[in-house]
């Protein structure tokens, strides 16, 4: 008979960082759920989420695209321990390539160019609901 092992085999460096990334793949995902609930329930009507250009193209991910009377928010969601390291993780390059993807769904989006643009964050930390924060920046 072959004596088991009663305790987990070792977890190497690698499988760790993998697990750390879908974990805060798995929080980012549900982050998004939130905002979009919160986003339907207080009226706006969401146009897309998740916008991915292609790889190289310079252009960032949209995480949703809102739309309220003549206001159009491009959003960026955050889920951080603190609304403050939220905030703050939204470098500026990040913010570029969000803009760049902005103009790049206004491009293909010429009806919704008379509207108002606004660059939003919404802040997931430890509170129930999550922060909307408009216009979180302006495009240079």
């Amino acid at each position: 008979m072959r004596a088991r092992w009663l305790w987990p085999k070792r977890v190497t460096a690698e499988q760790k960082k993998i697990r750390r990334g879908r974990d805060a793949e798995h929080r980012g995902r549900w982050a998004e759920m939130l905002c979009l609930a919160h986003l339907w329930l207080t009226g706006w009507r969401v146009l897309a989420y998740r916008l991915l250009a292609k790889r190289g193209s310079g252009l960032g991910e949209i995480d949703i695209v809102a739309r309220r009377g003549r206001v159009l928010a491009f959003i960026e969601v955050k889920a951080r321990g603190s609304e403050a390291d939220a905030l703050e993780s939204i470098q500026s390059t990040q913010r570029q390539r969000i803009e760049n993807a902005a103009s790049a769904f206004l491009g293909r989006h010429p009806a919704l160019a008379v509207c108002e643009i606004r660059f939003d964050a919404m802040i997931v930390s430890g509170r129930l609901w999550p922060k909307h924060i408009q216009d979180a920046w302006r495009p240079r």
